[in-house]
């Protein structure tokens, strides 16, 4: 379990490479989850979990499917995300989900890094990282 106790580090807007790696590993112990949900006909995606950055917890909610108006039927929210070609959560083929994240902790991190008292702060620590989610096809097509 982490502490939210600490200094907050200072923000760093940042997408370094690193941070996803970092992502992975927090994947893989079980302090950061990621998964898809599909739920009539409507799929989102939920990560939560440990910062790879300032470890302090937040939750990313996101719709991957848009709902029209009934004219088309819906379309995914997912493709195209990252520039990759992505399949539609839940549809017959499995599923592939790329999901750029970005801390949104909550937590007051200083923008200069002075940490000064009265300083400009940013409700999360800058970092942005990727998730990439899989599943394969199950009966029915859903994950």
């Amino acid at each position: 379990m982490t502490s939210q106790t600490h200094d907050p580090i200072p923000y760093e807007q940042t997408s370094d490479y690193r941070w996803t790696e970092a992502a992975f590993e927090l994947l893989e112990s079980g302090a950061l989850t990621a998964r898809v949900m599909t739920n009539d006909n409507v799929s989102s995606a939920v990560v939560e979990g440990a910062c790879p950055r300032c470890v302090h917890q937040f939750a990313d909610r996101r719709a991957l499917t848009v709902v029209t108006s009934g004219i088309g039927g819906s379309r995914s929210g997912a493709q195209g995300m990252g520039g990759t070609h992505l399949g539609e959560p839940g549809g017959t083929d499995g599923y592939q989900v790329v999901l750029d994240i970005t801390c949104s902790c909550g937590v007051a991190h200083p923008i200069d890094a002075s940490g000064a008292a009265g300083s400009n702060t940013a409700g999360g620590c800058g970092v942005s990282f990727r998730i990439e989610l899989a599943g394969p096809a199950t009966a029915g097509g859903r994950p």
